[in-house]
């Protein structure tokens, strides 16, 4: 613990439980730590990611954490204040691990100081359902860790979708390559990109800087992207683009339905939309050119907002507005937009929009952009996406 508390520069927490857990018994112990909220969360965002395209109608998101227990190697409870070292026996103790199992350790103690001086439960429950908010906290989290971790280390891990546990998992498992690709982009983002904002951030501002970014994170993953904005005024334009009609796109829907989620996509999740789950999870650009494209359109984004309006578990329309530096890089997303839908749906074009229908029934509708602004609908049927799009056409 001293080690730790030396190089993480800060005090570990008086009540921490270390613990281990043998491999077998690992999915009743982490079951148990699931709380009511945690899978309404995971209900929620497995809609979204479902429209969004990253998931397909039968994979859900509690289905892909349970399959990635078999690569666990130890997780940290914000709730219980408890870490976990996975182990192949019962009754290991910690004077007993492994060297990888003790890198494990480590890292899970530095979540333990983040959580116990930064109060990390706080900032997650402030930020839960915005994608974008979310995963810059979870780089800066997770980023802080991989740079103080054991630099030597081939460990590399991942963080499952859960609000109240922070899990990792090794990647050179069969089972994470087997993930839909833009779960596993999803899931590395905090320890690749992240951690070299990190880095980035402790060699120029002192890792006082990177403590503040514990209780004040960045806004957006622009700023985990683009290092260099933190030396300027820049803030994503989200707050201003303002609400959704949201009375009026309901009485379009019709009476059962209701809004949901809302939220901010961001800068990476419009790339990784674009790619979707076609292309591999790792961004090759030079063996995959649409990589580079989808990264550029996404890079002049400059703020965005969400809804996702349901009828219960059978409908669902998720409205997107996305503001761009100018007009030239909303055309261009525009663009790629266009060929990303193209290359699987069928087009269809119509009065005012152009709907693409896949093969499952998602439909996505597409606008043309309004100056510096693109609007596009979502949903489960040509019928509820028309609905959507028609409030927005007239506004």
């Amino acid at each position: 613990m001293a080690h730790v508390e030396e190089i993480r520069g800060l005090q570990s927490p008086p009540n921490l439980r270390a613990l281990t857990v043998a491999r077998r018994d690992l999915r009743d112990v982490y079951t148990a730590l699931i709380t009511e909220r945690d899978l309404f969360e995971m209900e929620e965002t497995t809609k979204l990611y479902r429209l969004l395209g990253y998931l397909s109608a039968d994979q859900n998101l509690w289905d892909i954490t349970i399959s990635m227990l078999d690569s666990v190697l130890g997780f940290y409870s914000i709730e219980h204040k408890t870490l976990w070292v996975v182990t192949q026996r019962e009754e290991v103790g910690l004077e007993d691990l492994s060297r990888k199992q003790q890198e494990t350790l480590v890292h899970e103690i530095i979540h333990a100081i983040q959580d116990y001086h930064f109060d990390l439960g706080s900032t997650i429950s402030a930020i839960t359902f915005d994608l974008d908010a979310t995963l810059a906290f979870t780089s800066v989290v997770e980023g802080d860790a991989v740079v103080h971790s054991n630099h030597s280390s081939q460990i590399h891990h991942l963080a499952a979708p859960v609000a109240s546990t922070f899990l990792f998992l090794g990647t050179n498992s069969s089972h994470i390559s087997d993930l839909p690709s833009p779960i596993i982009r999803e899931l590395y983002f905090p320890y690749t990109t992240g951690a070299e904002w990190a880095h980035v951030v402790i060699q120029s501002r002192g890792v006082d800087a990177l403590n503040a970014f514990l209780t004040d994170p960045p806004s957006a993953t622009s700023m985990i992207l683009h290092p260099e904005l933190m030396d300027t005024d820049w803030i994503p334009e989200s707050n201003s683009l303002g609400s959704f009609p949201e009375h009026d796109i309901q009485a379009s829907l019709g009476p059962e339905w209701q809004m949901g989620l809302l939220g901010s996509l961001g800068e990476f999740q419009l790339q990784n939309y674009l790619l979707a789950t076609d292309t591999p999870y790792y961004l090759n650009t030079e063996e995959f050119p649409r990589v580079e494209r989808a990264i550029r359109a996404a890079e002049g984004w400059v703020g965005d907002r969400y809804a996702l309006f349901e009828k219960g578990n059978e409908e669902q329309v998720l409205i997107v507005r996305v503001r761009f530096e100018d007009e030239k890089e909303a055309a261009e997303f525009t663009k790629e937009h266009y060929a990303a839908t193209a290359r699987h749906a069928e087009i269809l074009a119509e009065e005012n929009c152009i709907l693409g229908t896949w093969e499952n029934g998602r439909v996505v509708g597409l606008l043309e952009p309004l100056g510096r602004e693109v609007l596009f609908a979502i949903g489960t049927s040509p019928k509820v996406v028309r609905a959507a799009l028609e409030v927005l056409v007239k506004g």
